[in-house]
């Protein structure tokens, strides 16, 4: 498929818009394997969340840049528009179950979006219902700010590791931020970020109570 966009969200991040095959589907949360069509890049595959709802007549993704030359995401960031990729059919990564707390970590917010379309399209009140809980390392890597303010409203809280701000937390999540705003263990909790974020934040979530079955991460532990 042939890029038709392709535009910088920060220093490190692209939003990509590709074109969409003839009869495609996919879900809100559902995340597709990808591939550059170019020598060099035989071998490279990696999985990427797509951001955009099915009635959308194009794919949407938005992908971190590795700086390291070689790597599948640098070498996205060097491609025009025009230039091919090749994909895979939609498979499920999240799925909304209900009401909870959206815990992500720099491009972790992603697949939560399509999500949050989805539901606002069908005039779920997310404030009432939600909380999201954002890590990032400076106010300049959180992505789509304006946006999750409006969606969230004051249950939008940010948490900054390397700057201090008057609107966000300064640290990274843990289990006393968790405390903080995890009141009722009924609810769905859906976390992505690395590796290490996902497996931390979930063991912190099993220590106080919640059951393994209401927590989704990207990784599978």
């Amino acid at each position: 498929m042939k890029i038709l966009e392709k535009n910088y969200l920060n220093h490190n991040v692209i939003q990509f818009l590709i074109q969409k095959p003839y009869g495609y589907s996919h879900r809100a949360g559902q995340a597709i394997e990808l591939s550059i069509d170019k020598p060099g890049f035989e071998l490279a595959i990696a999985p990427f969340t797509i951001t955009n709802l099915n009635n959308d007549p194009y794919l949407e993704l938005i992908v971190k840049i590795n700086v390291e030359k070689g790597s599948l995401t640098h070498g996205l960031s060097t491609m025009a528009i025009g230039e091919t990729l090749q994909i895979t059919e939609a498979w499920n990564s999240y799925q909304y179950k209900g009401r909870g707390i959206f815990i992500a970590a720099g491009t972790g917010i992603t697949p939560f979006l399509p999500i949050l379309k989805e539901l606002k399209a069908e005039g779920e009140d997310i404030p009432k219902e939600h909380t999201l809980l954002y890590a990032n390392k400076t106010s300049a890597d959180i992505l789509f700010n304006a946006h999750l303010k409006k969606v969230f409203g004051n249950n939008c809280i940010y948490i900054l590791s390397r700057s201090k701000s008057r609107n966000s937390i300064f640290g990274r999540i843990n289990i006393d931020i968790l405390k903080r705003y995890v009141h009722d263990f009924n609810q769905f909790f859906y976390i992505c970020g690395p590796r290490h974020f996902e497996t931390d934040i979930t063991k912190q979530l099993v220590s106080m109570g919640v059951q393994r079955a209401r927590i989704q991460t990207g990784y599978k532990f």
